[in-house]
């Protein structure tokens, strides 16, 4: 009497076709998983970089803001003491040539050359800043990129509580204001406001 011959078990087409399936979909969340945080990854460095780029605009705002001097001169008599005058106000507000955006100009202490012009310029969504080699605006200033993709800039003073859109205001003879207020108007931020008192 012969055995019967036992029936070895595999796997069926349709099984198989569903581990294939498993392992495939597996796959496709693995990868869509990396894909993420890769891109997560790519997009807080960019924040990042472009939160350090504000801030190190910020920062250099703010030093020459905080060693802004105020300008004197001499009476009209020879030898006399000097006197504010608001004919040479440090603070300029204007628009820049060649259709450049608004600029401020002041004057700042510099460890190197005492009085020293140095401003602000905003051209083709570009926050630049202007250094002068003395007081006055001779000549081209040195430029250098300080922030990119700017929508917008403003200017504001504050004197004796009152905001002024324009410096040296005609009716005072106050050299500086109390403090100044800047706006920034960022895309991916928003507008950031910064005051920064000089008294």
């Amino acid at each position: 009497m012969t055995r019967p011959t036992r029936r070895q078990r595999g796997l069926t087409l349709i099984e198989l076709m569903v581990a294939l399936a498993i392992f495939a979909i597996l796959g496709v969340l693995s990868y869509r998983a990396l894909a993420e945080v890769a891109t997560s990854r790519g997009r807080l460095e960019d924040n990042f970089n472009r939160w350090r780029a504000i801030s190190r605009a910020v920062q250099r705002l703010d030093a020459d803001l905080i060693q802004i001097a105020a300008p004197a001169r001499r009476d009209a008599a020879a030898g006399g003491p000097p006197q504010a005058a608001s004919t040479t106000a440090p603070l300029i507000l204007g628009r820049a040539a060649n259709g450049g955006g608004p600029e401020l100009q002041l004057l700042r202490l510099d460890d190197n050359r005492g009085v020293r012009r140095v401003g602000y310029r905003l051209v083709d969504g570009r926050l630049d800043w202007l250094r002068w080699s003395g007081r006055e605006a001779f000549g081209e200033p040195q430029v250098e990129p300080l922030l990119g993709d700017v929508r917008g800039i403003r200017w504001r003073f504050l004197l004796n509580n009152n905001r002024i859109d324009a410096w040296p205001p005609g009716d005072t003879r106050a050299v500086l204001p109390d403090a100044i207020i800047l706006e920034l108007d960022l895309p991916d931020v928003g507008v950031l406001t910064r005051v920064v008192a000089l008294r």
